[in-house]
């Protein structure tokens, strides 16, 4: 039996990348999985014995209907990892209110929007174990990314304020903070500055998605229970220079 048999488990953006590795960990290790996407959601194909369900974080309608689908296929949440996000790299000054809109709506809003459904449901359970995903620009910042990294920023400040609320209920909250991992994301980025980012990180070497479930899958299971409110970084030692 795998660590989380039996589990309910709720995914965003599990098409690639990241979210793609925490899903086929979680099902390896017994989890049923609701795994969501905006795009491609023939990719979602790949993972065995998933839910698929098409997730626009931007659309409210989106949100709730994942809700109600997710309680009346599954009946409970009791994982949810708060992946699906949205990176794009731009000048400081030339960043639009539109595009500001944008991020922040699928990078902060539309989270918090579905944290606000997820919380709610697991408050009834009396357990819940809630894994944020948000990066090392939240607490390095990012003189590229800067609306990305205030975004990352706001969900590490949600993860603690979320941890006090739960701790009544048996809700662990709890984030993850990525730091240059190798995904399609940031792949013009690693194409163009690889070895300079390596030069940065006392570990030497880019991340990879791997890496990232290892710590979600500790953090979703059992041998967490006395973990909350904490934001793990997972960067290959970036965030201590």
């Amino acid at each position: 039996m795998g660590i989380l048999e039996g589990k309910i488990a709720l995914i965003t953006g599990a098409s690639r990348g990241i979210g793609k590795s925490i899903a086929e960990k979680f099902i390896s290790e017994g989890a049923k999985c609701i795994v969501t996407a905006n795009h491609n959601l023939d990719l979602l194909r790949d993972l065995e014995g998933s839910i698929n369900v098409k997730l626009d974080l931007s659309n409210g309608q989106d949100i709730d209907g994942l809700m109600d689908l997710a309680l009346k296929v599954c009946g409970r949440i009791d994982i949810f990892v708060n992946n699906a996000a949205f990176f794009k790299q731009a000048e400081f000054e030339s960043i639009s209110e539109a595009e500001l809109d944008n991020i922040f709506s699928i990078d902060f809003k539309g989270p918090f929007l579905l944290l606000q459904k997820v919380f709610c449901q697991m408050k009834k359970q009396n357990y819940g174990k809630i894994v944020n995903i948000a990066s090392s620009a939240g607490i390095l910042g990012s003189g590229r990314a800067v609306h990305y990294a205030a975004c990352k920023a706001a969900m590490l400040s949600l993860t603690k304020s979320l941890a006090k609320l739960g701790g009544a209920y048996n809700i662990n909250v709890n984030a993850i903070a990525p730091g240059f991992i190798d995904t399609d994301m940031i792949k013009e980025i690693l194409s163009e500055k690889r070895t300079k980012l390596e030069s940065l990180i006392p570990l030497g070497r880019i991340g990879e998605p791997k890496d990232i479930s290892a710590a979600v899958l500790f953090l979703a299971s059992g041998s967490s229970d006395y973990v909350t409110g904490q934001a793990i970084c997972v960067d290959g030692g970036q965030c201590m220079i």
